[in-house]
């Protein structure tokens, strides 16, 4: 009965073994974590600052903030993100598409942001790979309810199940970044994680518009 109630754990392993670019993005964003403790321990708050965080002023942060965080509860919470919907865009979007994909919304993000504080939005800076996870979220989410509503019967329950669980982490988000009033995690980039997942509908849609096109 115990390796039978063991299936489904053994299964997503061997399914997450087959999603090799999301465990490359996985390893790439521990690697730059580690690298980032390194830099605190050397160097401090002020050198960690300067490296990975991304503001007005050019410095390293502006390249490597879209691969670091501010905690490992922080990087943890992205991890989980990309693990599923990661793995679920690495299903329907050729390796280099979906990894060019992730590094585009990840650059997507931290200029949202950086374009918030041209605006006047208060900030020390921004950092974090979780507008680029919530880009895989409506990557996948705009391209499986695309093709539900194309053909019901090509789309498996469980990605349907997955989209619509994907629709509500992004309701949540927005609620939290840009109602008043209703904070569920403070501290987040409101205009990263918004263009984050805005990369992720429109790169959805434009898939859709070119699959269209190829088959007419």
């Amino acid at each position: 009965m115990g390796a039978t109630d063991n299936a489904p754990a053994r299964d997503g392993v061997r399914w997450l073994a087959t999603r090799r670019v999301t465990l490359g993005v996985i390893s790439l964003l521990v690697v730059v974590f580690l690298f980032e403790l390194v830099v605190w321990q050397l160097y401090g708050a002020v050198g960690w600052q300067y490296v990975f965080l991304a503001d007005l002023g050019p410095s390293p942060g502006w390249v490597m903030a879209p691969f670091s965080h501010r905690s490992i509860s922080h990087l943890l919470t992205t991890i989980s993100v990309i693990v599923i919907y990661g793995g679920l865009v690495e299903g329907q979007v050729d390796p280099d598409s979906y990894f060019a994909f992730y590094v585009l919304a990840g650059y997507a993000s931290t200029v949202a942001q950086l374009v918030a504080y041209l605006d006047g939005v208060p900030g020390l800076g921004t950092l974090g790979a979780s507008g680029a996870a919530l880009g895989l979220v409506t990557l996948f989410a705009t391209t499986t309810a695309l093709g539900y509503a194309r053909d019901p019967t090509a789309v498996a329950d469980v990605e349907v199940i997955f989209a619509v669980t994907g629709g509500v982490i992004t309701a949540l988000v927005l609620t939290n970044d840009f109602i008043p009033g209703i904070v569920f995690t403070p501290g987040t980039a409101p205009l990263g994680h918004a263009g984050g997942m805005a990369a992720g509908v429109c790169y959805g849609l434009w898939r859709a518009q070119q699959a269209s096109t190829q088959r007419t």
